[in-house]
């Protein structure tokens, strides 16, 4: 795309001082956004580029306190980005944050969402009353005809057309779209997939958990991180045949050492059931969930020799780190399933009512053999 038909002009970015991506992120939201944020960053260095991921709930449900608390540790670790403004548990909370971002003077917003484009707008406009406000829409309501009213805080509103990508087309090839058209970021598209460094100290506390976790020296077989759970019951396994499984696994692993890998407020009750588990049987399985810092979630993945995992950040992750993957997935957005390759598969659930708990365990057992044989 030429500079010139950019929505955000060349002297609107080289006079900009401070700019503000606002867009309710998940983790794996951001393992791919923010290729295309650092390359904002790197194209116009004068920049400083704030984020908004703040959801707008103003609840104090404890998972999504967590995620955000855990994204922005990861936003702080990479020099691209300035403040980042999480999820708040109250509308008093959820005030002060906005008086805060107000403080900062924004030159440009730029607003990326689904489904609450139209109130990051608004926010948008009351945190900088004067700034360039640019909102990305993924679906237009009412195909278009009240833009101007349902987004009259923004000073221009782009619908993503996917028609123009590829059939097959991944969730980076949207992201670019979005991004090319709204500024001008520039990449090749191999450049477009994510990496994701893991700091080094990260990866001696890794080395560490494992060591006192499998402390059986004699039993240091293959290493599978196990994710049986997401935010949605529809993209959720069941315990029950991650124990399945595992049995089954451990028949052609014998020293095999597995992670299940689970949220905070899940963590008591599945240690208890994988107790219960483990008590008739000599599988060596631990349970895990982050518990000071994000990277130990990713240091974990990068060590494992096999990950199998429901539709959450994991598949991301593991898909980040090279390391060979089974996915499950409802077949609802395809776009973001890890591109196929030989280390990487993806199970879509077909059977029943479409949900991923309909993948059985023989499938996915199968397919595991298939993938290491």
């Amino acid at each position: 795309m030429n500079k010139n038909m950019a929505i955000i002009s060349a002297s609107q970015l080289q006079s900009c001082q401070r700019m503000l991506f606002m867009s309710p992120l998940a983790l794996g939201d951001f393992l791919y956004l923010k290729t295309f944020l650092i390359a904002l960053k790197a194209q116009n260095p004068h920049i400083t580029l704030d984020i908004w991921l703040d959801d707008n709930r103003c609840t104090d449900t404890s998972w999504r306190l967590s995620r955000s608390a855990i994204l922005q540790q990861w936003i702080a670790s990479d020099s691209s980005f300035n403040i980042s403004y999480g999820c708040t548990k109250s509308a008093s909370d959820h005030q002060a944050q906005i008086q805060q971002a107000k403080a900062n003077d924004y030159d440009i917003i730029i607003c990326h969402s689904a489904s609450k484009s139209a109130r990051y707008s608004q926010i948008a406009r009351e945190i900088a009353p004067k700034a360039f406000i640019a909102s990305s829409i993924t679906k237009q309501p009412y195909n278009g005809l009240f833009n101007r009213l349902i987004f009259r805080h923004s000073d221009h509103v782009i619908a993503l057309d996917t028609s123009e990508l590829d059939k097959n087309h991944h969730i980076t090839d949207r992201f670019y779209a979005v991004f090319n058209k709204i500024c001008n970021v520039t990449l090749d598209k191999s450049q477009f997939m994510p990496t994701l460094d893991i700091p080094n100290q990260m990866d001696s506390v890794s080395k560490k958990w494992l060591l006192n976790k499998f402390n059986n020296q004699d039993r240091q077989g293959k290493l599978y991180f196990l994710n049986h759970l997401s935010t949605n019951t529809k993209k959720d396994w069941h315990l029950s045949q991650l124990f399945e499984l595992i049995t089954l696994l451990a028949k052609v692993s014998t020293d095999g050492r597995f992670i299940i890998n689970v949220t905070k407020e899940n963590f008591d009750e599945t240690v208890q059931k994988v107790n219960e588990f483990t008590s008739q049987t000599s599988f060596q399985v631990v349970v895990f969930t982050v518990e000071d810092h994000f990277f130990e979630l990713p240091s974990l993945i990068s060590h494992s020799d096999f990950v199998i995992t429901v539709d959450t950040a994991i598949l991301h992750f593991a898909f980040a780190a090279k390391r060979p993957l089974i996915s499950m997935m409802r077949s609802k957005k395809p776009y973001w399933a890890p591109p196929a390759s030989k280390q990487s598969h993806v199970l879509y659930a077909t059977e029943g009512k479409g949900h991923v708990s309909d993948i059985s365990v023989e499938t996915v057992y199968q397919q595991y053999l298939t993938m290491v044989h």
